[in-house]
Parts: structure tokens; C-alpha cells; sequence
């Protein structure tokens, strides 16, 4: 419960302060969450004997890591809607509520369902490190998504500007 508090009340700052690093944040949380999966098993890779502090500090890290990429989630989505063409509104807001919503709670369904399969299946540490790849493996991608979407806002700055112009021009003159 520490943790969470610390971090949500950490993001919650960095968020109201910094909003041009929150998409950093939730890569860094991945990162976070990735390294902290890895280390709770701990991987039978890194031949690290598992002891309990050690377990206690990783679901320590994995709350505190995704408490940085959780909260920034819901304003990004909002933030990335409005860019794409959605009208600012209370439409906007419950659309993508409702999305945040359904995404989050079919995780809380299928999260705990394939885990709980997969330690059935090998054992707790591999479990471990399978879901330290899937954060890792999301983790790049947004990163990689990131970069690429900067780059490209950074060429073409006017190019954008122009045809958001162009699209809100009337095609017909309504006299």
C-alpha cells in the first residue's frame, strides 16, 4: 500500500508538472515492470537463488513501475484521441473511459487466467520470466513508437499544420 501511495502520488506530480515526459514515463514503468518480472521468479537464467526479500523488493518495483505506467495511460489515450480528430467533449471523455475500461478489466481477466495456465504448465520462475518478456516486448515497441512519431512530428511540422487547415476548409460554399 506504501508503494502504491509513493508512486501514484510521484506520477501524479510528474504528470501535473512534466506532461511532456508521460509518454517516457510509461516507458520507463515497462522497463520497471520488465526488469522487476524478471527478478520475482527470479529467472532461472540468472542462476539467483530465490530468497524472500528479494521477492518482497521486486513486488515492491512491479507496483511502483506500474503505478508510472498506469496513471499516464488514461490522459494519453484522451490526449491521442483529440489529436486524431475527436471533438474535445464529454463524448470524447466517455468513449475513451469506456475503452480504458474494457482494456483494464479483460487484463484483470486474462492476465490471471494465462498465468495462472502457464505456472500450471512450467513453473513460477519461467511463468515469471514469460511475463517480463511480454512487458519487455511492450514496452519496446512503444518506446520504438514513441521515437518514430517524434521524428516524424519534428519533419513535418508545417506539413501536419497544413492539412488540418486543408480539412476544415468547406468544400462548398454554403450561400
Amino acid at each position: 500500500l506504501c508503494f502504491l501511495l509513493i508512486s501514484c502520488a510521484y506520477a501524479d506530480l510528474s504528470l501535473s508538472l512534466l506532461q511532456t515526459i508521460r509518454k517516457w514515463l510509461l516507458v520507463l514503468g515497462g522497463f520497471g515492470t520488465a526488469i522487476g518480472f524478471f527478478l520475482l521468479g527470479p529467472a532461472p537464467i540468472l542462476q539467483i537463488k530465490s530468497e524472500l526479500w528479494l521477492f518482497v523488493l521486486m513486488l515492491g518495483l512491479i507496483g511502483f513501475s506500474l503505478g508510472m505506467s498506469g496513471i499516464p495511460t488514461f490522459p494519453e489515450i484522451l490526449s491521442c484521441a483529440i489529436e486524431r480528430g475527436f471533438e474535445e467533449g464529454l463524448s470524447t471523455l466517455g468513449l475513451v473511459s469506456g475503452l480504458f475500461g474494457a482494456v483494464w478489466s479483460a487484463g484483470m481477466f486474462f492476465g490471471p487466467t494465462l498465468g495462472g495456465y502457464t505456472v500450471q504448465k512450467l513453473n513460477f520462475p519461467w511463468a515469471s520470466v514469460i511475463q517480463g518478456g511480454i512487458a519487455l516486448l511492450a514496452t519496446l515497441l512503444m518506446g520504438l513508437y514513441f521515437i518514430i512519431e517524434g521524428v516524424q512530428k519534428k519533419r513535418s511540422p508545417q506539413v501536419a499544420e497544413n492539412e488540418s487547415n486543408s480539412e476544415r476548409t468547406l468544400l462548398l460554399n454554403q450561400s
